[in-house]
């Protein structure tokens, strides 16, 4: 959903099942513009990733960022760190088998969400097997109505590319978890669907 931050440094292939959402892109929605989220220690999130129900809960909270750590779902002890869901993660513990640490420089700042505000980072990073080194350029890019079962949300879309994928959360006022994340590798195809836990249920 982490950065979803947040452990979504993991990279997982297509699932079988996706879960029921959709998104509709209106530009004649209007919102106000969106606070950044203020998440305390023992919250906990409630998605569906690619169909399997996870829970995210914040474990601690610094001048840096957030701590997290999955605590429900087959990625159960997986612990990131990072600034929130829009940031990279700077450092992964136990992640589909992955441990690393990335330095993030930012530059801009995109909250509150309003169209049109950007940000972006240079990222330099390691897994102890493998370096690399990225830009990530983000906008809102509008705003769309998301479907979660029964229920259709107005969001905000942000957008995040670098070279290989791109990410996209959308955003609503009345909650302050993501609505829907995707993560879109530029090669393989869709690669990661997370959408927020209403009880709609996988489907």
């Amino acid at each position: 959903m982490k950065k979803l931050i947040i452990p979504f440094i993991i990279l997982i292939g297509l699932a079988a099942c996706q879960t029921n959402s959709n998104v509709v892109r209106n530009s004649q929605v209007s919102l106000l513009s969106l606070a950044k989220p203020d998440l305390t220690v023992g919250d906990a999130y409630a998605y569906y990733r690619n169909g399997n129900k996870e829970t995210l809960t914040v474990t601690g909270k610094n001048a840096d960022g957030l701590m997290f750590e999955i605590t429900e779902g087959p990625n159960k002890g997986c612990t990131s760190e990072g600034a929130d869901f829009l940031s990279p993660d700077t450092k992964w513990t136990n992640c589909g088998g992955s441990n690393g640490t990335q330095s993030v420089t930012r530059q801009g700042d995109i909250w509150p969400l309003k169209p049109g505000a950007m940000e972006s980072f240079e990222i330099e990073g390691t897994d102890g097997k493998e370096t690399w080194s990225a830009t990530r350029d983000c906008i809102v890019a509008g705003t769309a109505m998301v479907t979660v079962g029964t229920k259709t949300i107005p969001t905000y879309e942000v957008i995040c590319k670098d070279a290989s994928n791109t990410r996209s959360w959308f955003y609503s006022p009345d909650n302050k978890w993501p609505i829907k994340f995707t993560k879109v590798h530029k090669k393989r195809g869709l690669v990661e669907d997370y959408v927020i836990d209403l009880g709609q249920g996988a489907s």
